[in-house]
């Protein structure tokens, strides 16, 4: 199962423990760790698409790198 899918089950499963919970004090606990779970699902899905499109843009060509012109950053007037 994939992270952030996983994540959400867990969210669902403090949600359902939350409703049966018969102390206000561990209800308040499992909705908090539901709140957590979600948050970090999102993060992941954020992350994955952000790697997405760095896969998907393509490479800026460094002419410089290449060895076709100098280094701009390094200056060859030397006193």
């Amino acid at each position: 199962m994939h992270d952030s899918k996983r994540y959400r089950s867990n969210a669902a499963d403090c949600l359902m423990a939350a409703q049966d919970a018969c102390r206000p004090g561990n209800r308040g606990i499992y909705l908090s760790m539901a709140a957590s779970w979600l948050s970090l699902a999102r993060q992941h899905e954020a992350m994955d698409h952000l790697l997405a499109s760095w896969e998907a843009a393509k490479p800026i060509k460094n002419e410089w790198v290449l060895g076709l012109i100098s280094d701009p950053f390094v200056s060859t007037n030397r006193r």
